[in-house]
């Protein structure tokens, strides 16, 4: 669906946004693009909306060239950008109607503006002005207005900024359903880590206009992941912890809170993994104790994020 190929962006005064940067973004993907403050996401959002061009390389959205056939490229595209440009005056309705007219002059689709408003959870305030919404209304009439084109894909800068945690989970649901009902291509930058972690099944991290990693969730858990800990419940921690450590060729026991923890040695394959899971299960099972609970600890989204950006760091410096 988003294909980049060494791109970059160099602003009049010299600055370098971008850098040789190469994405790929599956249709049916909900992508998450991250980095810290300065990183160049804005700049490569910009470019891939078509608001700018980039200095050198190339970008295809659907297979088009962004830049060559960007008149067709917005056609399919919608953006949610982090400032919205409302007007207060309108009521939801108005507000979709207008944005309507500019991509269908010749006749409006009142139907459509129902089922976007029904979709997005605001049937019931359709004749309510802007002025009036809360933040969480406000997004998810953004969302509305994003889709009134029918679009294949939407960008969306920070969906969840600023909202309680009723509102992120409203957001995240939404996005959710289109993404799964509609086939929606969803492409978030954001710095709420816990909303990448939930929604998105591919990400790219980059720093100071590099990329840094790309792939999937579980991909970058399991690259940044030094030790496989295994998470254990049983009907009696206390004496279950006691029997672990006495017994021969296990690793690193210990009780946290209410979990027992067994911390493998890094270099075991998911043979030598199961191999443990056997030895823990015999050793609590020739001692009558149950096992309520096993499985194994992943690293969070934010844990992978602060891995990676150290570890881009630490090249940088060797570089």
């Amino acid at each position: 669906m988003i294909e980049t190929s060494g791109v970059s962006k160099t602003y009049h005064n010299g600055f370098t946004a971008v850098r040789e940067l190469n994405l790929h973004v599956n249709e049916g993907d909900i992508f998450g693009f991250l980095g810290p403050n300065g990183a160049g996401k804005t700049t490569t959002i910009r470019m891939l909306d078509g608001l700018l061009a980039p200095t050198t390389g190339t970008i295809r959205i659907a297979g088009m060239d962004v830049t060559a056939q960007s008149t067709e490229v917005k056609k399919i595209i919608g953006v949610v950008p982090e400032s919205h440009g409302y007007y207060y005056w309108m009521t939801a309705r108005e507000y979709l109607q207008y944005f309507d007219a500019l991509f269908h002059p010749e006749k409006s689709d009142s139907k459509y503006i129902d089922l976007l408003l029904e979709r997005v959870g605001l049937a019931d305030k359709h004749n309510v002005s802007v002025g009036q919404f809360s933040r969480g209304m406000k997004q998810r009439l953004g969302i509305a207005k994003a889709l009134i084109n029918h679009p294949k894909i939407i960008f969306l800068d920070e969906p969840t900024l600023g909202l309680d945690p009723k509102g992120q989970k409203e957001i995240q649901d939404l996005l959710r359903g289109l993404n799964e009902n509609e086939g929606l291509t969803i492409f978030i930058t954001s710095h709420m880590l816990k909303d990448i972690e939930v929604l998105c099944n591919r990400v790219c991290i980059i720093k100071d206009g590099l990329m840094i990693e790309q792939g999937s969730i579980r991909e970058l858990q399991d690259r940044y992941m030094d030790t496989y800990t295994i998470l254990l419940q049983s009907s009696d921690n206390l004496r279950a912890v006691k029997l672990l450590k006495d017994a021969e060729h296990l690793p690193q026991v210990s009780l946290c809170e209410e979990r027992i923890e067994i911390t493998c040695p890094s270099h075991l394959n998911a043979e030598g993994i199961l191999a443990v899971k056997h030895r823990v299960a015999t050793a609590l099972f020739s001692e009558g104790l149950d096992i309520l609970e096993l499985s194994h600890k992943s690293l969070s989204m934010e844990d992978v994020f602060f891995k990676a950006i150290e570890r881009g760091e630490k090249k940088a410096v060797s570089a």
